[in-house]
């Protein structure tokens, strides 16, 4: 099948292009092997280490700020190499192959394992006591007052947002609780959205804990960021008590959970407690408990913005349910070039010429490269950098912006201005890069996300913050892929059999690596080790273990074949 693009060799082979696709999969392992030892805003790890610091979170930030749109990038440029080789049948016969049959098979087989193993890790953790928040939800008073002892802050939150004295209130620990009061906890701290002990005993029907917070001096008129009092979430829906329960991981026991919160009820009400302030006839009311300090934005956007946002937050609701879980990439990547290949379709079909060289080549390609994905990185909150969203229904904001790095790519194939310009002041775009990180960090922290409270609930504030935010986000990333392509093209332009077996091989570790990373994450995780000892240790036997089962069962087998092509143990040592 022809096509009147311009045309380049099949013959020419893009050793750095290989190398780098493989580093940015490679991250990945890393960037997971961070997680355990980042304090999350939620529980959504299975595996939290005793020994976090936010060093690790800064690292899983600058990580994510640029991998996956490098990645996307080069499979953008390679989409269009290899149309411009086999033409259009050729392309989509071949993508099926490499990334649709994987993306299935692999996903029936890890999303249940994954599924599984933190099924595990709540298991596992119930026996742990290893930290005050730990030795809290177990109801162990001899470790309670053993942290105590050490100087542990009975109030402190922990990565979950929680206080020790909440983590007890939720499960029913009643001993735990009494033990923490006498040991300096305070009945009127709050947790990251506002929600005081109080209302964590009332939500799960703990009655005995709620009596004994009262009758400490708890509020039992606190209110909430989203507007709740003690009170109100006693008649928490169940769609949102089971929403919420599963989030921090805590078993529901239905009767007797409805009869502790009627129980509470009556205890409050013959004290004089209020009910909620958020109103039933609120459209988004149901959505508050769910994403803490929404309200308060809601509550200043009009009428039409208010429907508007229900629409968006349930297609992102549906967007973050985790499928494909880390093989999401696999699944936008399908949408990407199914999307290539239409404009191709049309382009040929409309003789659309191609586009000018001077519009890549120019370090002026920023004034375009960065607005397109400013704009879809603006409509992402949910953390740091582009949203991750691992269902089968696409977030479209993120499908846009990573549709913009796809397209850029796709269109530097084929444009001798490409090899010659772009990256060649690879060191100034790395060294900008970086300040670049730290004023997108600065913006990040002003503004906040969906479970992380910024610095003001102000809706003039927010826009303001998340402007700059989103503008030195998407800035960084691009100045450190243009500076990664560089050094790439500086270093590994010329075929090397080692980098270019790690290349076939990092398809592979990407995809397999999440379940052992994981449980190495579990099993380590009270260790009293250093954590760099122990992040080294989790990616090291994790990789080796599955370079190992790479080489002796995938890759000469028909798995290698569908991730790499054919390889023959006569010309797996070659470079061809």
């Amino acid at each position: 099948m022809k096509n009147s693009l311009p045309y380049y060799p099949a013959s020419k082979r893009y050793h750095d292009l290989d190398a780098l696709r493989a580093f940015a999969m490679l991250l990945g392992i890393g960037l997971h092997g961070f997680m355990s030892f980042v304090p999350l805003p939620l529980p959504v790890w299975p595996a939290q280490d005793v020994n976090q610091h936010n060093g690790y979170l800064f690292a899983l930030n600058a990580i994510h700020g640029f991998r996956l749109q490098l990645f996307f990038l080069v499979s953008g440029f390679f989409t269009a190499m290899m149309f411009r080789q086999r033409g259009l049948r050729g392309l989509i016969k071949h993508r099926a192959k490499r990334i649709l049959l994987p993306l299935l098979i692999f996903t029936i087989i890890l999303s249940p394992t994954i599924i599984g193993i933190g099924i595990y890790a709540i298991n596992a953790n119930r026996g742990s006591n290893a930290t005050l928040w730990a030795a809290a939800k177990l109801g162990d008073v001899e470790a309670i007052n053993r942290h105590l002892a050490k100087g542990a802050d009975a109030s402190q939150l922990d990565a979950a947002g929680l206080t020790p004295l909440s983590w007890a209130s939720l499960l029913g620990q009643a001993e735990a609780a009494a033990a923490l009061i006498d040991g300096g906890a305070n009945v009127l701290a709050t947790d990251y959205d506002g929600t005081t002990a109080l209302h964590c005993a009332a939500f799960m029907g703990e009655s005995a804990v709620a009596s004994l917070l009262v009758e400490n001096g708890a509020n039992i008129n606190a209110v909430s960021n989203n507007g709740d009092t003690p009170l109100s979430v006693t008649e928490m829906d169940d769609g949102t008590t089971w929403f919420i329960a599963g989030l921090l991981q805590i078993p529901v026991q239905e009767e007797k959970m409805v009869a502790g919160r009627s129980e509470i009820a009556r205890m409050l009400k013959a004290r004089g407690a209020l009910p909620s302030e958020t109103g039933a006839e609120e459209p988004m009311a149901w959505l508050y408990p769910l994403v803490p300090g929404f309200k308060p934005i809601v509550d200043q956007l009009p009428g039409w913005a208010q429907a508007t946002a229900i629409v968006l937050v349930i297609n992102w609701l549906l967007a973050i349910i985790p499928i494909f879980q880390h093989l999401w990439f696999l699944y936008y990547l399908v949408l990407l070039v199914a999307g290539f290949a239409a404009v191709t379709w049309v382009a040929r079909k409309l003789n659309w010429k191609p586009v000018p060289a001077w519009i890549i080549a120019s370090p002026l390609r920023l004034l375009w490269l960065v607005p397109l994905t400013f704009v879809p990185q603006f409509f992402m909150v949910t953390d740091f950098g582009p949203d991750t969203a691992a269902s089968p229904i696409p977030w479209p904001p993120m499908l846009a912006y990573y549709a913009v790095f796809f397209g850029f790519g796709a269109l530097c194939h084929g444009q001798k201005a490409f090899e010659k310009n772009i990256g060649r002041r690879w060191p100034v775009y790395l060294l900008l890069a970086i300040p670049t990180l730290l004023l997108a960090r600065h913006w990040y922290e002003l503004r906040g996300s969906l479970f992380v409270t910024g610095e003001s609930n102000e809706l003039s504030h927010l826009l303001y913050n998340n402007l700059l935010c989103s503008l030195f986000t998407v800035l960084y990333a691009w100045l450190i892929i243009f500076g990664l392509i560089g050094l790439f093209r500086r270093f590994f332009s010329g075929g090397n059999r080692r980098i270019r077996y790690i290349s076939d091989s990092s398809y592979w570790l990407y995809v397999m690596h999440l379940p052992p990373i994981m449980l190495l994450q579990i099993w380590v995780s009270d260790w009293p080790l250093a954590s760099a000892v122990k992040l080294l240790g989790i990616c090291t036997v994790s990789t080796v273990a599955l370079l190992v089962i790479y080489e002796y069962a995938v890759r000469y087998t028909w798995i290698g074949t569908m991730l790499n092509g054919k390889k023959t143990r006569h010309n797996a040592n070659s470079l061809g």
